[in-house]
């Protein structure tokens, strides 16, 4: 096999050209079935095969860098640099990463795990090279996808790039199938003609001579430049990049890797200015089941190969009792709007956005403008619940203080995956909400213990219009068996749930850390200790009177919560006690303030400490 010959970039040059097809249905092979086995980005993964192995045949990373957008589309890149064995420990506790890494590979330029950043990121390294190397010739490419490209960072990041003219190249991935009409001969013809070496430079010394001509040099020099920009437009539609100041080229067959090598070669030849190469991908490219489906096998667990059955659900995402609770919500109030940034299935919306399309908006991945678009609903009179993954919340901070706080608009705010989400790793866990909400005016912040909570919590969200209120729950999944129930749960979430009573010591908890609270208590009842386990249901504002109630008598002060030590549950309490002057012991378990890498969330909660087991016998070797 061609592929077991390349550990390196340099292996994969050997090569001959013509083997290349044969060398992507391999990877491609190796990629099914080692993602079926632990589970990973498939779809994203398949469609660019061919386009990562043209990028490695025609440049010489790490020489020359490779910025990819988000990353998950990596898999092919990683094999390529050393890691195809690695690929077998993906996302997996002590594996490899499922996005680029610099501390996994000198090909790998940055950490990266959202959208938007690789344009920056590219022209960066391009202005770089220049100041520090203007003797050698360096190449830089932003790897993006069609997604990515309309994020406002990637767009910024062009403006300035084709104000500054700083060579360096832009692979446009494109993978929505209703493009491909537009891949055929006729482009290929286009592109290689303004790929021509002879016509680049041939062009671009006319041009540049044209100045010299006086009077009638830059008149001559605008028109011919529009007629050249229009001549392309027929056949692309694409003038908007080159009206930023890129150079366009495609689209093109992101499939057929011989002709992408060829093309690229050209580029690389020709690449005076900021270049955009628009490239045609099939997402889920080579497995029938990924490419009739691609969303359902972006991110998979292990599956069975060529079996598209899927067991019974028992348990339902708690993704989806927001989208199904926010439906029903909507039934009977036509104020009620969704907004989520490129995350309809993710949030759980899918059903939403069939029943009340003209009440589901969904921005892209375009969190700001998500975020300030639910400020401009709720001044508006209507019911905003802005659907976002923590971790993309992130993105958001200015519109959170300046577009809704200061203005106090009731905006509800549903944060999934809060706390840490596991094989997707650093770039995604959900650690820093608690701190930087807790930090705007006017925010209120509520964490539910259960699903059956979270659901009324979006209920009670539904009529609470005093201030913008966020709801934060972690990723995981619950039985739906009480949405059968006729009588639906109601909750006042200001006030703190004693869970469990106890006399020696209160562990005060955030969220579905108090399943883990409660198991720890029972654990240490056995060695004859007391622990009071008390629910704060709401962060923001604290139940002081309830809690300094319940801190009477107690030896020590615990809090427990799925977040960072710093700015989290523990220091918001601790605040709070010194504010009454209030002296017993207080201790925090919380997630350290570090770098926290990828692993599975049980294995992270035994490691920092916050599985029960591990709870206890601290808790017990504290109050010894």
């Amino acid at each position: 096999m061609l592929l077991e010959k390349i550990e390196s970039p340099a292996d994969l040059k050997k090569i001959p050209l013509e083997q290349l097809p044969t060398l992507a249905a391999e990877i491609r092979e190796y990629l099914i079935g080692t993602v079926s086995r632990v589970g990973g980005h498939l779809s994203s993964n398949l469609g660019v095969v061919e386009l990562t192995l043209a990028l490695h045949y025609v440049f010489d990373t790490p020489e020359d860098t490779f910025c990819w957008d988000v990353g998950h589309q990596t898999y092919t890149h990683k094999i390529l640099t050393g890691r195809r064995e690695q690929l077998k420990t993906i996302r997996q506790t002590n594996g490899i990463s499922g996005f680029p890494k610099i501390s996994e590979s000198r090909h790998d330029a940055y950490n990266v795990g959202h959208a938007g950043t690789s344009i920056s990121q590219a022209l960066g390294e391009a202005i770089a090279n220049q100041i520090k190397y203007p003797d050698k010739k360096r190449f830089v490419l932003a790897i993006t996808g069609d997604a990515s490209i309309v994020n406002g960072m990637s767009l910024e990041a062009m403006n300035h790039a084709g104000f500054l003219k700083t060579p360096f190249m832009v692979i446009l991935n494109d993978n929505e199938m209703s493009i491909s009409r537009n891949v055929g001969a006729l482009s290929f013809t286009l592109s290689n003609l303004i790929t021509n070496r002879f016509y680049a430079r041939w062009r671009w010394w006319s041009m540049k001579a044209l100045f010299y001509i006086p009077l009638i040099g830059p008149p001559i020099f605008r028109q011919i430049r529009r007629f050249y920009s229009s001549l392309k437009s027929i056949h692309t539609e694409h003038q908007f990049f080159e009206e930023l100041g890129f150079r366009y080229i495609g689209p093109v067959n992101g499939h057929n890797v011989i002709k992408l090598v060829k093309l690229l070669q050209k580029v690389r030849e020709t690449m005076r200015s900021p270049t955009l190469l628009h490239v045609v991908t099939q997402k889920g490219k080579g497995y029938s089941f990924a490419e009739s489906n691609p969303t359902k096998y972006h991110g998979v667990a292990p599956f069975v190969p060529g079996r598209e059955d899927e067991p019974a659900q028992i348990h339902w995402p708690l993704s989806r009792f927001v989208g199904e609770t926010l439906a029903v919500i909507a039934e009977t109030n036509p104020d009620v709007v969704t907004i989520t940034p490129a995350m309809t299935e993710g949030s759980g919306l899918t059903a939403f956005a069939d029943k009340y399309k003209n009440r589901f908006f969904d921005t892209g991945i375009a969190e700001s403008h998500a975020t300030a678009l639910a400020g401009a609903f709720a001044k508006k009179g209507l019911s905003p619940y802005l659907c976002v993954y923590s971790t993309f919340l992130q993105r958001s901070y200015d519109q959170l203080i300046h577009d809704i706080a200061l203005m106090n608009f009731p905006v509800r705010i549903v944060i999934d995956r809060a706390g840490p989400v596991g094989a997707d790793g650093a770039t995604h866990h959900g650690l820093y909400d608690i701190a930087f909400l807790n930090s705007i005016p006017n925010m209120r912040i509520l964490s539910p213990s259960n699903a059956e909570e979270l659901v009324a919590m979006l209920h009670f969200m539904a009529s609470y219009t005093e201030h913008p209120v966020a709801v934060r729950f972690p990723r995981g999944s619950a039985d739906a068996a009480f949405l059968q129930s006729a009588k639906a749960k109601t909750i006042i979430p200001w006030k703190a749930v004693v869970r469990k009573k106890g006399s020696d010591a209160v562990l005060f908890c955030e969220g579905f850390t108090v399943q883990t609270a409660l198991r720890a208590a029972k654990l240490l009842a056995q060695k004859g200790i007391s622990l009071e386990v008390v629910s704060l249901l709401s962060l923001k504002p604290l139940d002081e009177k309830g809690i300094l109630k319940r801190i009477q008598s107690k030896k020590y002060i615990f809090t427990l919560e799925n977040h960072s030590i710093q700015g989290g549950l523990g220091a918001i309490l601790a605040a709070m006690l010194a504010e009454h002057n209030k002296t017993t012991p207080l201790h925090a378990f919380a997630y350290p303030d570090e770098i926290i890498n990828h692993g599975s969330q049980s294995d992270l909660e035994k490691k920092y400490g916050l599985d029960a087991p591990s709870l206890a016998k601290n808790i017990s070797g504290l109050l010894k």
